[in-house]
């Protein structure tokens, strides 16, 4: 039995700011970068919405330095967050010779997994609000992973305490590209630490031959995967039309709020 009703939103979208400034059936709306000094719609964004940090905070295998510390707080206190969201992710090496072009996850090892704990536990000790980390798409099996991504997660929850806001379509791609049924891959996962959900929709990249992650509408199929989850994930509270992309239109940004309301 769920303790309350779930939250519906979005990503702020500053280009749509005067759409969402004006919008009803929207929520909350999730903040990947801080609105910019020249918004002209923030206070009317800030005043309208509950605001969720998803900004990035760090790489969490290495220790978080006191001006990026200092920065997620000061965030969380302007939007007033109910939880602080960061990602598994791993974007430069440790030295910082090389850099990612997008979030790559990390070797689900103990060595990286004492790492994640270590700052992960040192990042919530700072925040005022609980902590919440989110999953990451997974291309490809790294051979010199220790133990399945799910096994890794429960470890690193347990460990920490901290929240987990699960990304679906992440889930559902490596479901597809492992060749398995996207429900039995998802039942291996920590629901029970869930506390928001990100949904969002897949088109054909052809870079990969195959479908990837696109600021389009979800699938019928990937709002179905959404109930489903739902029905598995007893303290959400929020779930999250994750699309951040100047190319985003507005009406498919409420089209899909609205169809994923409605699924739920």
């Amino acid at each position: 039995m769920r303790d309350t009703e779930l939250m519906v939103g979005a990503f702020y979208n500053p280009h749509l700011g005067a759409e969402l400034a004006n919008a009803d059936g929207i929520d909350h709306l999730a903040m990947a970068d801080p609105p910019a000094a020249t918004d002209p719609w923030w206070p009317a964004i800030r005043e309208r919405y509950t605001l969720l940090l998803h900004d990035y905070l760090g790489q969490l295998s290495e220790p978080l330095d006191e001006r990026s510390i200092a920065r997620a707080r000061a965030l969380a206190e302007l939007y007033g967050s109910p939880w602080v969201a960061e990602h598994f992710q791993c974007l430069h090496t440790v030295d910082g010779a090389y850099n990612l072009n997008y979030v790559f996850p990390p070797l689900y090892t103990e060595e990286f997994l004492a790492r994640f704990v270590a700052n992960a536990k040192a990042l919530k000790a700072r925040l005022d609000q609980p902590l919440v980390m989110e999953n990451i798409p997974g291309f490809f099996d790294v051979k010199a992973s220790q133990m399945p991504e799910p096994a890794w997660l429960r470890c690193f929850f347990e460990a920490t305490g901290v929240g987990f806001l699960l990304d679906l379509p992440h889930v559902w791609l490596q479901a597809h590209y492992r060749d398995v049924d996207p429900e039995r891959w998802l039942a291996e996962f920590p629901l029970e630490r869930v506390v928001e959900l990100h949904v969002a929709g897949v088109e054909h990249d052809d870079d990969l031959k195959g479908p990837w992650i696109a600021p389009a509408e979800p699938s019928d199929e990937m709002l179905d995967f959404m109930a489903h989850a739902v029905s598995r994930c007893p303290q959400a509270k929020a779930v999250t039309f994750d699309a951040f992309s100047p190319s985003l239109a507005a009406d498919v940004l409420f089209r899909s709020v609205e169809r994923m309301r409605r699924a739920l």
